[in-house]
């Protein structure tokens, strides 16, 4: 599994990004990736996901043995457990309906997919299709919990359907595709179907011309929201200029009205974020790797003072004729997500529901599309909100 989710130059993870900037990709590649701790949970949570589903199908699975033996030390929690069952539910559900609809329906697990015909060199690896007569579904597990995806339009896994339909198109009469995405950390399963003609229209007409574009080397730089994960946003130009240009756009008035902060400032807020963030931390890497930056130097940052031998010190304190609990700390209960990591979230919920409160959020504000409700009286529902 570690061989088969490395990325092709048009990588179908990538496609939001290089969609919407052609020039992303040749900019990226010889930029290495940079390994996380979310990104190695990840893995091991695809992992879990696929050898469950391979063992309750009597199907081999050492594949995922392997990852999970390499990950799971680090990184298993009771939380991983609950959640990668979910998934497990949900996909043998859908396999079960297929399968009283298509008697030979398939259901594929971490399948290789070519998508050459579409996109120049292109592959990847789905985490489930469930091919039946009619309707083909595509199934993709999210572990994270920082970015709601949704599968509505979804670049990645429209470029999976097309990939699983060139390959099983031959024995199945499929003419519908449902795409899925099962993202159990925060409760979000979304559904997206459409016609096979649609399909296939959007790669004639949008994919290949775009891919083509980008594979060639005569790709536009184009910033936008986008650019959150792009390898070379903190030295973009086109990026850096578009952040730039916003805060000299109207160059009249001395000060920013309503009008500039809802058109101009407010909607490219999360893309300046980005990049800023993004500048601060190459900054730092090249600086440390001995650029010199003119104006610029490195120094030491704070840090919090440690106790190595706790054990040690209290024997001195008590040695002093200092009582104990004057110097240690009562025991305290781990936070609730630790909690929940240990024994998992439903579990966690069912034992201590009526002990957990949640108080009122401070006031954020976010664009319309954002799925929370919005506050009717902001005066009233945050005039007791210390910011």
């Amino acid at each position: 599994m570690a061989e088969q989710r490395k990325h092709a130059l048009l990588s179908p993870s990538a496609a939001h990004r290089w969609l919407n900037c052609t020039a992303a990709p040749l900019l990226e590649k010889d930029v290495e990736d940079k390994g996380s701790v979310y990104a190695e949970e990840g893995t091991l949570a695809h992992a879990y996901c696929a050898k469950k589903i391979k063992d309750f199908l009597k199907r081999d699975s050492s594949g995922e043995d392997k990852e999970i033996a390499e990950l799971a030390d680090k990184y298993h929690t009771g939380e991983m457990d609950e959640y990668t069952d979910t998934y497990k539910t949900i996909v043998l559900e859908k396999f079960n309906a297929a399968r009283a609809k298509t008697a030979d329906a398939q259901l594929l697990i971490e399948v290789k997919l070519d998508f050459s015909k579409f996109v120049p060199d292109a592959f990847g690896t789905a985490d489930a299709v469930i091919i039946a007569d009619g309707l083909m579904e595509v199934i993709d597990f999210k572990y994270g919990k920082g970015v709601k995806v949704s599968a509505h339009d979804n670049p990645q896994m429209k470029i999976y359907a097309l990939g699983a339909y060139e390959a099983f198109s031959f024995e199945y009469n499929i003419t519908r595709v449902k795409m899925t995405i099962v993202q159990p950390r925060i409760d979000n399963l979304s559904e997206f179907e459409t016609s096979i003609s649609d399909l296939l229209w959007w790669a004639r007409t949008v994919l290949t011309p775009k891919a083509e574009e980008a594979f060639s080397g005569q790709g536009k730089q184009s910033p936008g929201a986008w650019c959150q994960f792009c390898k070379v946003k903190s030295r973009c130009k086109a990026l850096a200029k578009t952040c730039v240009d916003t805060t000299t756009a109207n160059p009249d008035p001395k000060l920013i009205g309503k009008e500039d902060m809802e058109s101009v400032i407010l909607p490219k807020l999360a893309t300046i974020k980005t990049w800023l963030a993004g500048v601060e931390e190459y900054a730092l890497e090249q600086a440390l790797s001995g650029v010199e930056y003119s104006g610029y130097k490195i120094v030491e940052g704070r840090s919090i003072r440690r106790i190595t031998d706790q054990e040690a010190v209290m024997s001195l304190l008590d040695k002093e004729g200092y009582a104990k609990e004057a110097y240690v700390k009562p025991t305290e209960l781990r936070s609730i997500t630790d909690l929940e990591r240990l024994i998992g979230k439903k579990r966690f919920a069912s034992l201590c529901a009526e002990y957990i409160t949640k108080p009122q959020g401070k006031p954020t504000l976010v664009p319309d599309d954002d799925k929370r409700p919005a506050f009717n009286s902001a005066t009233d529902d945050f005039k007791n909100i210390n910011i």
